[in-house]
């Protein structure tokens, strides 16, 4: 049995609730406050004042696809034409060439071809849904195009055709993305990598390897061209073991704003068309009815208010069973109907703030006529929605801070300005956001709280950010992670 005291461990029971010790013991707290005293420690561990929180978790994200990032080139910070060329000759090695974060800044294959047109060069935009690509690529996967920017579908097919990693690399790519999210104060994420990588069988292998070794909380969405796969595996829904959940399916309804492919009720300003659908109607409804036969749920990608506002009539035709719940990704943009009849469906919300801070105010370039609701986290919270925080790294970096920020303070990074002040959330609703709630679509009753039978996953900081000045919020520094009792990082 541990004694962790001197701390001020946040309960997120509700708002201000602290204790000052807590007994753990086999992973599990077993006694907080006065309670924890009544024991007899085997270890005693002060925590010299830190504020501790239950272990923060990231709602989607996609965590090989985070591992790459941190190993290949990254254009993130590179908005000037002439750089971002002189970075990827300077990179290019005579092998492929993949680099990541790249703004479109007018790049063409042509550019590409004058670095190599005999050798796969890529580049993955940064709202992961575009890529541009040299002659190579194009070739083998039989498309003409003038430009070499490819988008949604054709934009996967050039990612099919890129050189696999091994078993072997995918593992050190997973091992740096935990590594990584320990030191941001992450135990567990909500990850979409079943499908993009060496299949679902050999990419599922990987993760149980790995976390036999590394202890984190990784919850997996199965895309739903590996739903079959899946479904032949004979694997259980949900639980593989105390590491390992296989959760919902996922697909995708629409598309992104800076590629003009997320579906909006009104047209984009320069193409004049409204988004696109990535399933026709049959398709869809099939592909529903084939996931409520097996007893699953859907996680939908769904940007665009008339995309939200479809996919809701959709859901609430095909609702889950009596107990579960589907799972929407992102719902970025909404109009008040569609929030009324969303709030009568069983669904979690998996919201990046980040986005918001990102996307505006740059977005309104791309739509004509702005959508009725923006990002409306306070919306849906006054609805009875329940909003699960998350980064979508590697989109966004997979810092909670910046995430509990944006949602709180809804300031642009770009021009520092607040938008639309009335949908902010109270910092105690967005902190929730990446523990309690985030927690909710593990089915796990045992996480996101600081109570007595509840996992001993922790994150602690140098101080409340409760009440932090905003200002000071984003200079919190993760002192410690600690996952089934074990610290896995220490500043």
């Amino acid at each position: 049995m541990k004694l962790w005291k001197n701390g001020t461990f946040h309960t997120m029971t509700h708002p201000g609730k602290t204790v000052t010790q807590i007994m753990t013991d086999q992973g599990r707290i077993i006694a907080i406050g006065e309670d924890a005293s009544r024991h007899q420690p085997e270890q005693v561990v002060d925590l010299q004042g830190l504020h501790v929180y239950p272990g923060f978790v990231d709602a989607h994200m996609h965590l090989l696809g985070y591992g790459q990032k941190l190993s290949r080139l990254n254009l993130e910070n590179h908005k000037d034409r002439a750089v971002v060329l002189d970075q990827l000759t300077h990179a290019f090695a005579g092998e492929p060439l993949f680099a990541e974060g790249y703004f479109d800044v007018g790049l063409t294959k042509h550019d590409l071809d004058r670095i190599s047109p005999e050798v796969p060069i890529m580049l993955r935009h940064n709202d992961y849904h575009s890529l541009t690509v040299n002659t190579d690529v194009l070739a083998r996967i039989g498309l003409t195009s003038s430009s070499g920017v490819l988008t949604e579908d054709d934009a996967q097919r050039a990612m099919d055709a890129f050189p696999k990693h091994t078993r072997e690399q995918l593992g050190k790519l997973l091992e740096k993305a935990i590594s990584s999210l320990y030191t941001y104060g992450i135990t567990g994420a909500h990850s979409d990598d079943l499908y993009y990588f060496n299949g679902f069988h050999e990419t599922v292998a990987v993760f149980e390897h790995v976390l036999e070794n590394m202890p984190f909380r990784a919850h997996l969405l199965m895309h739903h061209l590996v739903l079959d796969d899946y479904l032949k595996s004979g694997r259980a829904f949900l639980d593989q073991h105390d590491f390992l959940q296989l959760g919902a399916i996922k697909l995708f309804y629409d598309g992104t704003i800076s590629s003009r492919t997320a579906l909006m009720h009104h047209p984009y300003k320069s193409v004049k068309t409204q988004g696109i659908r990535m399933f026709n109607d049959d398709d869809l409804e099939a592909l529903l009815i084939k996931i409520r036969d097996h007893g699953l749920t859907a996680a939908v990608h769904v940007i665009g208010d008339l995309g939200l506002r479809e996919l809701t009539g959709w859901l609430a035709k095909h609702p889950p069973r009596q107990g579960l719940h589907d799972r929407i990704i992102h719902a970025s943009f909404a109009d008040v109907e569609t929030v009324k009849q969303l709030a009568g469906c069983p669904v979690v919300l998996d919201i990046q703030p980040q986005f918001m801070s990102s996307d505006l105010p740059w977005a309104f370039d791309y739509l004509g006529e702005p959508p009725a609701l923006i990002y409306p986290w306070r919306t849906y919270l006054d609805a009875g929605l329940i909003l699960a925080g998350s980064s979508d790294a590697p989109v966004e970096i997979p810092n909670p801070l910046l995430g509990i920020h944006a949602a709180t303070e809804r300031l642009s990074s770009h021009d520092g300005q607040c938008y639309g002040e009335h949908e902010k959330m109270t910092r105690f609703e967005a902190i929730r956001a990446y523990t309690t709630h985030a927690n909710i679509p593990t089915y796990k009753s045992d996480r996101g709280l600081i109570d007595v039978g509840h996992i001993a996953d922790f994150t602690l900081f140098d101080f409340d950010l409760e009440t932090a000045l905003p200002e000071r919020l984003l200079h919190a520094k993760c002192m410690m992670t600690i996952v089934d009792e074990t610290v896995v990082h220490q500043r």
